[in-house]
């Protein structure tokens, strides 16, 4: 049986959006903790608030908020908010909780990392909602917007 041109490309596309799905799902499957289509359909959890600019800003110059870094300990030596911790998205075990193990519970926590199209924030927000913090913010801005209000990092 002979195909047509288009018929030969709509078939080799299916092949290829089916065989993507199933590497997909053998992967999910595959992980620790895989995702469910609830974490899929609604990434934020509503235990994690959204921060915007002007009320980090506030906070900042309060002492009200205990903030933490999620990008690399490369990127956070090379500039972060002053007075942030560095948690990166990375960490895993003993590593996460003994960094974990400094965070105060005290106060209301917000997370950033690069910008709107970084998701280490969000990252590390969820695992420590899992490990019982509740008062986490996420600044979906990150450094950028944080640069873009005007403000200074600090480096190491």
């Amino acid at each position: 049986m002979k195909f047509g041109r288009m018929t030969g490309f709509l078939v080799k596309a299916i092949l290829i959006l089916a065989i993507a799905g199933g590497l997909a799902v053998a992967f999910n499957t595959a992980r620790l903790k895989p995702y469910t289509f609830a974490e899929l359909n609604n990434p934020q959890p509503p235990e994690i608030a959204e921060i915007v600019t002007a009320d980090l800003l506030a906070g900042f110059a309060s002492g009200s908020f205990f903030i933490i870094d999620a990008r690399s300990d490369m990127e956070f030596s090379m500039g972060h908010v002053p007075g942030a911790m560095s948690i990166p998205s990375s960490l895993e075990g003993e590593f996460f909780s003994a960094k974990v193990a400094q965070v105060s519970r005290g106060l209301p926590i917000v997370i950033y990392c690069d910008g709107l199209e970084c998701g280490k924030s969000l990252i590390v927000a969820k695992r420590l909602v899992e490990l019982g913090f509740r008062s986490v913010s996420v600044y979906t801005e990150g450094i950028d917007g944080w640069l873009g209000a005007g403000m200074d990092l600090e480096a190491q």
